[in-house]
């Protein structure tokens, strides 16, 4: 069903906010305010465009009111209670408490002193405000069974809201008016991130970016003191709830650090009495103003005082707050008149002001000017105007940054101007790429709203869906082949788990729908399953050493297992392989040939598969971590097996990981500040030391310390701007891992061969400058005290870091070979996201068996039994090498009756060691496999 949304105010304009959506059969009116530059039929929404009736009881599910602004709630009490209204009407409590306040002035006003005809009363207030139901923020209130909806803090004044509504699947947010950004008062909207159909949103600064809060607040209280320390009379026009109470708090403060004398005073009547439920409210304003309730309450203003009329002629400066804001009407409208036509005073207006109002008029007019108040009235106007946004809306940026939090399928744009409001619109829509509408008064757009269709699932398919559903895919290219076999590298096969794509969903007649099995459909529609297999021969040839040794069955079994050192040639050819299996190194692994496409290497004996090893080569394209090079030397090369697998691993991670750190933002700055600072002591010494005679050359050698120094700050800055500028692409452990098989990621760069370049030269320099030391002896030290110990210090300090770097080395030597496990754990523990029990449960188990047949001691050195799992899984079973019957994790041999664990990478471990090590890193230490992410983590 599509979501519609009359717009009978606030549509193009700015004011009178009443908004009617209807989402799923339900009607919501959001807002029900009035206009404040019009006083005939305009003022008010067109209420029969709801029923035409006048039945709006049944027309209306609710009414929700986000904020007691008179153009947001103004035309409540008339719609109740002189239009008919009963139904539930929901705000949150402070509007609740202060709407009263703002109507009843606003009657006053209306009808008492300007003698207008009464559109409602003081009991309709009253009784208005019976039907009313008070939410708190982020409580859920349920208004029927299939209807939701939740309040979330918007800022922007006491007590204001943005709700959200839930109408079955379909759900919305109105946001009324809110601020982005907090003030000295009230808090910035917070909102969670919810899944929405669409946002309807103000849009009163469409296209302004505010500039700092602080040079806003500094000009402002500019303006006020000029204007009272020439004598002038201020007049601030502002609504008696919000605004009031922040410029006040900004003025109060001010008046306490410059010591002003001059008054400051509050109109009386309703803005005293809305200080005094900012104070009883306050756990709604600000975090800074409710950590300091306990000591001080910041709405008991020390310099701020009640005003009487009968002081405005009264002589001598002074600061006055009066309501209404605008200028549209009340006691700002009658000091206006008496204080425009005096050049000393100023008017300020702080905020937004309605077409139609007399702030209005004075924001577009220049001064001096003639303002014509009524129809009967015109104000000669020679007083200071100044305006400067205090405006509790959000502005441009704030109100993209909403809509990109919350990402909704449509938006639709309400309280702004039209050109503006055109502007916004075509931003969201280029930027943000969301359908985006502004439609005027008594406009209704209609937007498409989310359906979900719940089903039922088998019990077959949600045991499917938990059980491991492995497969390997092939990863290469067949144009990336020559560059592969140079790397030799192993990194062929990819394994996924792809768990739920063996659901279908039926729809039966008078059923609900239902996701099944696909072996499960073919039952329903009575059908049989059909597998089709194709298979490629290809002719291979024996030695005659072999035939003569071997049986024909041995020969076979030979053939069928021990391929891993000659499937590079298989894999390149589209010819007929022949080979010889003499002194070829050898190892269980099955293959398949296909005349077009690279085979998919697929392992028929699961616990050697060679190509899930995503080890890095040891020639060729990508050259291997220097410290994993010299560890593989010190153990004996490559024969250690998975385990000595376990050490590169961890050698590698410790280079890639001294390479980032050592090209990180802090440690470059670090290192160029100290290098730098040597230049500059030696500059300074320098300069002071012309007097001194050394009979060495060691002012050369300073210089020459000093040229290296810059040398080495423009190489490490030059090296860090290239790693920064090419982004993932460059960055070593990607070159390592991703671009390792092209040979282009670890190549060094012209930086990186000329600090090596200079580092040997700084060596040779160390040595010429200690012969020069040692040479001079205490008649350098006489002659040139201050360049002798510049010189030694310079000298300590690279013996120093030479010695701390060996250190450090031995240190990482000694932990790779002594204490593995620990290392490697707390290698891969730093920053990686570890396993659940829940994704542990669903691992393979297996109990390990030694094999008992000592006439075959070839077959095996084990079997792996599976052992049904907490899940319902069952494995195969499978059979272990003598080579692979350990543990690469605490590097021990399985024992009889010992539990393993196998990944969905086929690597097996003590189940003990793996659970550990998956708690803290969820991927295989061998291969990387991810098992939460399903893919190799890179």
């Amino acid at each position: 069903m599509a979501i519609e949304c009359l717009v009978l105010g606030a549509g193009q304009e700015v004011g009178k906010s009443c908004v009617v959506v209807t989402i799923n059969g339900k009607k919501i009116m959001f807002d029900c305010g009035m206009h404040m530059g019009y006083l005939d039929h305009r003022r008010y929404p067109d209420f029969s465009l709801i029923s035409k009736s006048g039945d709006f009881n049944n027309a209306l599910s609710c009414i929700i009111i986000t904020h007691f602004h008179l153009d947001h709630i103004g035309a409540l009490p008339y719609f109740t209670e002189v239009c008919g209204y009963n139904g539930p009407i929901y705000m949150t409590y402070p509007t609740k408490a202060l709407a009263p306040l703002m109507l009843e002035d606003y009657r006053k006003v209306m009808v008492d002193r300007r003698g207008e005809a009464e559109q409602f009363s003081s009991e309709h207030i009253t009784e208005c405000m019976k039907k009313v139901t008070a939410v708190d923020l982020k409580q859920t209130v349920l208004v029927d069974r299939d209807f939701l909806i939740r309040a979330y803090y918007a800022g922007h004044v006491l007590g204001a809201a943005m709700f959200y509504a839930k109408v079955g699947d379909a759900a919305i947010v109105y946001t009324g008016d809110y601020n982005m950004t907090p003030d000295r008062h009230l808090g910035a909207a917070q909102i969670d991130r919810l899944q929405l159909d669409l946002v309807i949103t103000e849009s009163t600064y469409a296209t302004t970016f505010r500039d700092s809060k602080y040079a806003r607040e500094r000009e402002f209280l500019e303006a006020v003191h000029k204007c009272v320390a020439s004598g002038g009379k201020v007049l601030i026009p502002t609504f008696a709830l919000g605004r009031a109470q922040e410029l006040c708090m900004l003025l109060d403060d001010y008046w306490e650090r410059m010591n002003l004398k001059a008054p400051i005073y509050f109109a009386a009547g309703l803005t005293i009495q809305a200080n005094l439920y900012y104070k009883v409210l306050i756990n709604w304003t600000s975090q800074k103003v409710k950590s300091t309730a306990a000591t001080r309450n910041a709405f008991d203003f020390k310099n701020v005082h009640s005003f009487d009329r009968s002081m405005i002629n009264a002589p001598g400066p002074c600061v006055l707050f009066a309501t209404p804001g605008m200028i549209s009407g009340g006691f700002s409208l009658e000091v206006f008149k008496q204080w425009a036509p005096c050049g000393q005073n100023l008017i300020t207006l702080p905020g937004y002001c309605v077409a139609g109002t007399v702030g209005h008029r004075l924001m577009s007019a220049k001064t001096p000017a003639k303002i014509n108040v009524d129809e009967n009235t015109q104000i000669d106007v020679r007083c200071q105007i100044h305006q400067l946004s205090f405006s509790p809306h959000t502005d441009a940026k704030g109100i993209m940054d909403l809509v990109k939090f919350l990402s909704p399928k449509h938006v639709i744009l309400v309280h702004g101007e039209k050109p503006k409001m055109a502007l916004l619109k075509k931003g969201i829509e280029s930027d943000l790429g969301i359908p985006c509408y502004y439609p005027a008064n008594n406009e209704t757009v209609c937007i498409p709203s989310t359906l979900y269709v719940k089903a039922d699932a088998s019990r077959e398919f949600l045991k499917s869906s938990l059980s491991p559903n492995f497969k390997f895919l092939n990863t290469s290219s067949r144009a990336d082949i020559d560059l592969i076999l140079n790397a030799r590298t192993e990194s062929f096969v990819q394994v996924c788990d792809d768990r739920v794509a063996e659901g279908v969903l039926t729809m039966q007649k008078n059923q609900h729908p239902k996701i099944v099995h696909q072996n499960e459909l073919m039952v329903m529609v009575g059908g049989e399953n059909h597998e089709v297999q194709f298979a490629c021969c290809c002719p291979v040839r024996v030695s005659d050493d072999c035939k003569d040794n071997l049986t024909q069955t041995q020969i076979h079994q030979t053939i069928r297992k021990n391929i891993t050192s000659l499937y590079y040639e298989f894999y390149v050819s589209d010819k007929p392989h022949f080979f010889s299996l003499k002194d070829k190194q050898l190892s269980t692994f099955s293959f398949k040939i296909m005349a077009t496409e690279p085979p998919n290497m697929i392992s028929s004996d699961p616990t050697r598969v060679p190509l899930l090893s995503r080890r890095e080569d040891t020639g060729g394209g990508a050259r291997q971590s220097s410290l994993a090079v010299l560890l593989g030397r010190l153990t004996g090369g490559r024969g250690g097996g998975a385990s000595m697998l376990v050490r590169e691993t961890a050698a590698r991670e410790l280079d890639e990981r001294r390479a980032d750190w050592g090209y990180s933002k802090p440690v470059v700055a670090l290192d160029m500040m100290w290098n730098l600072g040597f230049v500059i002591v030696s500059v300074v010494i320098l300069s002071c030391t012309f007097d001194e005679s050394p009979n060495v050359p060691i002012r050369i050698w300073v210089c020459g310390y000093a040229l290296q120094c810059v040398v080495h700050v423009v190489l490490v800055w030059l090296e860090y701007r290239r790693r920064n500028s090419q982004g993932e692409n460059d960055n070593e452990e990607n070159g390592e891992e991703g671009n390792g098989v092209l040979g282009i990621g670890n190549q060094s760069s012209v930086a990186k061969r000329c600090e090596t370049v200079n580092t040997m030269a700084s060596l040779l320099w160390w040595i010429v400058g200690f012969y020069w030391i040692v040479s001079g002896g205490d008649i350098l030290l006489q002659n040139a005290p201050s360049l002798y110990w510049l010189a030694v210090a310079f000298l300590a300090f690279d013996v120093f870091f030479a010695v701390f770097c060996v250190a450090l080395a031995c240190l990482i030597g000694v932990a790779l070979c002594c204490c593995l496990p620990c290392i490697i754990a707390v290698l891969y523990a730093v920053g990686q996201e570890g396993a659940s029990e829940a994704d542990l449960k669903v691992l393979p188990k297996y109990r390990f068996h030694i094999c008992k047949d000592e006439e075959k001691p070839s077959v095996g050195a084990g079997k792996m039994v599976p052992i049904e799992t907490s899940s319902g899984y069952l494995a195969n079973e499978r059979i272990l090498l003598p080579e692979d019957a350990e543990c690469c994790i605490c590097l021990s041999l399985y024992e009889d009756e010992t539990e393993l664990h196998a990944l969905p990478c086929n690597h097996h471990f003590h189940s003990t060691c793996i659970v550990k090590w998956l708690k803290m890193n969820a991927t295989c230490p061998l291969c990387k496999y991810n098992i939460l992410k399903g893919n190799e983590q890179v």
